[in-house]
């Protein structure tokens, strides 16, 4: 072979080397890129590319399904009220400790719905008002429950004439009792026996249909202070009720909330009731409207996060805290607790008070500012209240599970999954000298009942909730790990394909530094089972 043939066939041999190296090379430059896009697609483009997009149908512009969701809710809530039945009012009425038993629930379904909708591009802002509207489903009430059973209960109407004109008036009390005795036919007690659903809904007549001078003057207060809570018939008949002009009616208040266009973080938060940006009926930043509607939460909830919603009809903010991780059908959720809060100890709620030795009892809020009657509101059963509540009326069994505030929020879309707002209200059995059915009563803050307003989200819902935004997150998920793992191994192979030689030759060279045997060590020699080996003796013969 000449030596021109052997050069061409190493310069080839060479060639063939160096495409093999290059292709090592390659593949692990290959693998590297698919690894790297792994990470940069999985954990940096995909989590913006959701944000981005959370942030657009999150926000309440015409055009996002949540704002349709949002302008009215496609399904009902659960809208459950417990009325205390009174069992020894004739002992009331002389002073003794109310015993209770609570009726209930009477179950509602609640539709809520937005009306009168403007949005305002200048400011990002939204105002509407909010019309609620309940039916009664007996069949889901508790057993055997029509809403027709005769409660006992203190008269609602009467002790707010008698407290209102106490505390404001004190010096028409004589004149009070006149008018007590007059529009309600000289009651022997200050408890009313009415069916549920008159005292809920139908509504409980009050009589003014009067000529006395006492009964006729407090009837014209009457009806120019109370038109938002009464419905006046003929014949000056007043209907009271508690929820009645709540259903199916327009709220007069008109709620101003940002749209979150310009700032996701902002959507919901209330801005303004009635054009005004804030209360005027407590002090310092408990006028401040804090939080959203209720009906809808910013995105991107942490743990860390204190939410915030502002409760018109209880004119103050609630702040509930996270509790735990909890899992709602198969959806993480963040689960969040409230409570009513102590006014007296608590310097953010001092400033619901006149003054910190004003305010109510622990777990108490006095809402005769807010619903212009004097109520209090606080947790059912008097749960975290004062020990001293329970002890004053018999019947009551607080628990955290059945009477506490429970939201449950999925943290991506800061949607509630399952909340449970719950809110119990009571009146005070004021003793009175000057009236003769009240000066003998207990001075107790007392129950008159509780409500439940619930929200679980059905599996329609929480399907179509997991198929835009966790299925894509699963499986984006896998695919970032599947690249992550399938370029690592690639660029790990492509290094080991490109260096494959030098491993070899440092493998060899290993096996090299094996100790190495001389050949004349390598000559067989004879051995002996029982010792050294010996030549055979010569045998002459």
């Amino acid at each position: 072979m000449s030596h021109a043939v052997l050069f061409r066939t190493a310069l080839a041999g060479k060639k063939l080397l160096n495409m093999r190296l290059a292709r090592g090379i390659k593949y692990a430059v290959i693998g590297a890129g698919v690894a790297l896009f792994g990470v940069l697609f999985g954990w940096v483009m995909f989590p913006a590319i959701l944000k981005s997009q959370l942030k657009k149908e999150m926000a309440l512009s015409k055009k996002t399904d949540v704002r349709k969701m949002w302008e009215k809710i496609p399904f009902a809530l659960d809208f459950k009220i417990y009325l205390f039945n009174y069992t020894n009012p004739e002992e009331v009425q002389k002073g003794a400790a109310p015993i209770v038993k609570e009726v209930g629930p009477y179950y509602f379904e609640e539709w809520k719905e937005k009306v009168e909708i403007e949005d305002h591009e200048e400011d990002d802002t939204i105002t509407y008002r909010k019309m609620d509207t309940f039916y009664f489903r007996p069949e889901l009430s508790g057993p055997g429950l029509t809403g027709e059973e005769t409660i006992i209960m203190p008269h609602v109407f009467m002790m707010s004439m008698a407290i209102t004109v106490y505390r404001d008036k004190p010096s028409m009390m004589n004149m009070l009792g006149k008018a007590i005795n007059g529009i309600f036919d000289n009651p022997s007690d200050v408890f009313m026996r009415v069916n549920a659903m008159d005292i809920l809904f139908r509504g409980v007549i009050i009589n003014c249909d009067r000529t006395e001078f006492a009964p006729k003057a407090a009837c014209t207060a009457i009806k120019k202070e109370g038109a938002k809570s009464l419905i006046i018939e003929p014949n000056n008949q007043f209907r009271f009720s508690l929820f009645g002009l709540k259903n199916h009616t327009v709220d007069s208040r008109v709620v101003t909330v940002k749209r979150g266009i310009k700032n996701v973080m902002d959507v919901g938060q209330v801005v303004a009731m009635d054009g005004a940006p804030q209360l005027e009926i407590w002090k310092d930043h408990c006028n401040e409207y804090q939080g959203t509607d209720g009906t809808i939460f910013p995105p991107f909830l942490t743990q860390k996060d204190r939410l915030q919603s502002y409760s018109a009809d209880l004119c103050r903010s609630f702040k509930p805290w996270f509790q735990k991780t909890t899992y709602y059908r198969g959806i993480k959720t963040n689960h969040y607790i409230a409570n009513m809060g102590d006014f007296a100890n608590d310097p953010e709620l001092n400033c619901f008070c006149e003054t910190p030795e004003k305010c109510p009892p622990k777990g108490l809020m006095d809402l005769t500012k807010c619903v212009k009657a004097p109520m209090y509101a606080s947790m059912p059963h008097f749960l975290d209240a004062d020990p001293q509540m329970l002890e004053n009326v018999k019947g009551l069994n607080p628990d955290m599970n059945e009477h506490g505030i429970q939201i449950d929020f999925e943290p991506i879309s800061g949607t509630p999954m399952m909340a449970k707002q719950r809110v119990q209200f009571n009146m005070e059995l004021l003793r009175v000298e000057k009236i003769e059915i009240m000066k003998e009563l207990p001075g107790y803050i007392v129950p008159l009942l509780w409500i439940e307003e619930g929200l679980a989200l059905n599996k329609t819902f929480v399907k179509m909730l997991k198929n835009q935004l966790f299925i894509p997150k699963r499986i984006v998920s896998v695919i970032r790990w599947w690249l992550l793992s399938f370029g690592m191994l690639a660029a790990l192979g492509g290094v080991i394909f490109h260096f494959k030689d030098d491993i070899m030759r440092i493998a060899i060279k290993g096996d090299s530094s094996v100790t190495k045997v001389n050949p004349e060590d390598g000559e067989q020699k004879d051995v002996s089972v029982i010792g050294q080996s010996h030549e055979p003796p010569k045998i002459n013969m």
